[in-house]
């Protein structure tokens, strides 16, 4: 015999056909909620303007599962990347992931022309200040 799975939505506590279980997550904390079609039309509509301009996290639906290679680039050698595919006409954003395609190009140009390390002490070798976020403590 089979077991039948009935979902009651939660605002109005009826059963109705097409009440969907959603999940989402607030802050840090995951939920969900099983909504009406009614209901759920409210909620598409209320999260809408906000899903306009919101982007989508990389890496979602990886629980539990750790980076498989720490981060090895620090943000000024991303800026010497970006700042040379841009001079060597490649196109890269100025922000987030660079194209692996890109990546591998500056690699064998960098390997081609030699280290250019600057010697320790000197302006381009130091560490970058520190930026204040504005949201910290919200």
């Amino acid at each position: 015999m089979a077991d039948r799975l009935i979902l009651v939505d939660d605002l109005d506590e009826e059963s109705i056909k097409g009440v969907e279980r959603i999940d989402f997550m607030w802050r840090g904390t995951e939920y969900e909620i099983d909504l009406n079609p009614e209901h759920l039309a409210e909620y598409d509509e209320v999260l809408a303007p906000l899903l306009k301009v919101a982007r989508v996290k990389q890496g979602a639906g990886r629980k539990g599962r750790k980076a498989t290679k720490p981060k090895s680039e620090t943000t000024a050698e991303t800026k010497k990347m970006r700042d040379w595919a841009k001079a060597n006409g490649h196109d890269v954003p100025d922000r987030g992931p660079i194209p692996r395609e890109v990546r591998e190009a500056y690699a064998r140009a960098q390997a081609e022309s030699g280290p250019s390390v600057p010697p320790q002490g000197t302006q381009e070798n130091a560490a970058e200040p520190a930026t204040q976020n504005p949201y910290a403590g919200r």
